[in-house]
C-alpha cells in the first residue's frame, strides 16, 4: 500500500479491516508546539526489537520488510 499522507488533529492514520499491517511511522510536531518541543518516538518491530530513537519527522520501523510495528514510545522533550 505504501506512505500515506501526513494526519493531523485525531485523524486516524492507516486502514481498518484490511488486516495490513503498520510496517513504519513519522511523527513531527507543527505550528508553536514545534517551537518549544522536540518529538521523540522509537517503535518495537516484529523479529528486531526496539529500534534507537528517532525525532521530528524521521522513520521509525521498516519499509517494504513486511514486519509489523509491534509497540512504540513516544515523548515531548522540551528544547
Amino acid at each position: 500500500m505504501g506512505w500515506q499522507g501526513w494526519q493531523k488533529n485525531g485523524a486516524m492514520a492507516g486502514t481498518t479491516g484490511q488486516s495490513n499491517r503498520l510496517e513504519a511511522l513519522e511523527i513531527k510536531l507543527t505550528g508553536e508546539l514545534a517551537k518549544i518541543y522536540n518529538v521523540r518516538y522509537r517503535s518495537h518491530v516484529q523479529g528486531i526489537g526496539w529500534q534507537a530513537w528517532k525525532s521530528n519527522g524521521q522513520m521509525t520501523g521498516t519499509a517494504g520488510q513486511s514486519l509489523r510495528l509491534e509497540a512504540i514510545q513516544i515523548q515531548l522533550v522540551k528544547k
